[in-house]
């Protein structure tokens, strides 16, 4: 008896006795290996992790020469090897990826569980012909493959066979498409682009000037006090405050005060150079384009990227008006797939969910059917939360100024007794809280908002929600109020507080249905 030849991975399976015909073996659409200037930069990451190691060997002890050595032996070394047994393979029904000598690899992921395909190319890449492709998946992980790097060529290749098998999936026509084709196929015409949204240097400017993250730098600067007291030098650093407090103390209080303003104003005004230099780098030269059913994201000055985005893979839409852009008028629109998780006014690494950077609230509202489509004809009846909102807010403003007085009356004496104007503004925050409050169900659509002075707008489709939660804190059993919270896949929750316990029951289990109605749609 002979041995049966070795199956490999992309081979037509064997023909079994219940089989009518035997399964056609996958067509290969595209295939390759990384760029040889990967090395190049492999050898430059190599040199400067080891650029200090070398310096203390020569200034300190010679066996940091050895070692940096080794080091930089061993990360030459697995670069190589990655760069000899790297191989990626598109078919008709996965993108394969296989590498290791020692430890051999290979990852499959069906080309109908890809979600969205990034391009990143630094200045270096750019100069050397290269792209990192990344790809993401419904896991949630974010990244499931990076292939660094590819040349430009193979890696826009890569994307416009991989646009073109999936919407012939979609299609139903995959097989008849794939059968006639063969590996190193050039990759088919790209559809014609409509541009959706250019953002003018005005709109990012603007975006840098209202990125006020004052917490952000109150918890930089706790962690620097922490850092300083834990390498020991925040004895010298209390030195330096007490030197400070001494010089303040020459001045009359009014000039004192007047000079701690502009310290804090300094800093701000440092805060918001930075943050606004950040997102014209980051955001520059932005577009939005439309081919076909897939949105295009291209931006970057110093790291270009590029980003896909399928209409259908989006499982949330997200209009955020933070309070000084809302008094402008002025709004960001950001949109989730399922590769990936994130909090509603949080921004993932690199701006990929990012689908306008800024614009007025009038042109936001008009880029939602491009998004979303079919939301044009839906009108939605908002529905407000209730008013026993204000009365949970007051009862915290009572409960922060029991614990402000009782905390600050030994020192304070009568002052303390101001700690109570945290119910009247407690109220007001509440009541402004309120205002902003609300729901709505239309169609196949789920809209919630929410917000204080600023204010955020989410639109789900029913048919991608896969949880919705009811909870309950101890202020809100008190009053018979509920938070409603939406889960869509990849994890992104959309949190719409204090609803009335019945409003949040009847509306979870509304939209629990519309979802199991779609999902047995699906089937």
């Amino acid at each position: 008896m002979t041995d049966a030849p070795e199956q490999a991975p992309g081979d037509a399976l064997p023909a079994t006795a219940g089989d009518a015909t035997p399964r056609r073996p996958d067509a290969v659409l595209a295939q390759g290996h990384l760029h040889p200037a990967i090395l190049l930069l492999r050898l430059l990451d190599a040199l400067r992790q080891t650029a200090f190691l070398v310096l203390f060997g020569v200034v300190f002890e010679p066996w940091f020469l050895v070692l940096a050595m080794v080091l930089f032996l061993v990360q030459l070394g697995t670069a190589v090897a990655r760069y000899l047994t790297l191989e990626y393979t598109l078919t008709t029904d996965e993108l394969r990826v296989r590498e290791g000598i020692l430890e051999r690899q290979e990852r499959r992921i069906p080309l109908d569980r890809i979600q969205d395909l990034g391009f990143e190319s630094t200045l270096l890449r750019r100069a050397l012909g290269l792209t990192v492709v990344l790809v993401e998946t419904a896991s949630g992980r974010g990244v499931e493959a990076r292939l660094d790097a590819l040349s430009r060529a193979d890696a826009d290749h890569l994307r416009e066979v991989l646009l073109a098998a999936r919407s012939d999936r979609l299609e139903g026509a995959g097989a008849a498409t794939a059968a006639n084709d063969v590996a190193g196929t050039v990759a088919p015409p790209p559809e014609p682009e409509w541009l959706v949204h250019a953002s003018s240097y005005g709109e990012l400017l603007l975006r840098g000037l209202t990125d006020l993250r004052l917490g952000g730098f109150v918890l930089t600067g706790f962690a620097a006090i922490e850092l300083l007291d834990q390498i020991g030098l925040a004895a010298r650093l209390a030195g330096v405050v007490d030197g400070a407090e001494r010089w303040l103390g020459q001045f009359p209080p009014a000039v004192a005060i007047a000079l701690l303003v502009g310290v804090v104003l300094l800093v701000m005004a440092f805060g918001v150079v930075t943050s606004t230099i950040g997102n014209l780098v980051q955001f520059h030269g932005f577009v939005l384009v439309l081919r076909g059913d897939v949105l295009q994201r291209r931006y970057g000055l110093l790291t270009t990227r590029q980003k896909t985005l399928p209409r259908a893979r989006i499982q949330r839409v997200t209009v955020e008006q933070p309070w000084l852009r809302r008094l402008l008028g002025f709004a960001v629109v950001k949109a989730d797939s399922a590769g990936g998780s994130r909090q509603q006014g949080e921004d993932t690494s690199g701006g990929w969910d990012v689908v306008v950077p800024l614009t007025r609230l009038p042109q936001a509202d008009a880029l939602l059917p491009a998004l979303l489509p079919g939301i044009e004809r839906e009108s939605f009846g908002w529905q407000r939360g209730s008013r026993r909102l204000i009365a949970r807010m007051a009862l915290q403003g009572v409960v922060l100024a029991a614990l402000a007085g009782s905390a600050t009356a030994a020192a304070w004496g009568a002052w303390a007794l101001v700690g109570a104007l945290l119910v009247p503004l407690w109220a007001l925050l509440g009541l402004l809280a309120w205002h902003n409050l609300g729901f709505a169900l239309g169609g196949p659509f789920l809209a919630l908002r929410h917000g204080i002075v600023g204010r955020h707008l989410a639109y789900l489709p029913t048919a991608k929600v896969q949880a919705v939660v009811v909870r309950q804190g101890p202020f809100a059993q008190l009053l018979g109020l509920a938070d409603l919270t939406v889960y869509v896949m990849g994890g992104s929750p959309t949190r719409l507080p204090d609803l009335t316990l019945g409003d949040a029951r009847r509306l979870a289990a509304e939209i629990a249905a519309r979802a199991a109605t779609a999902a047995a749609l699906d089937w």
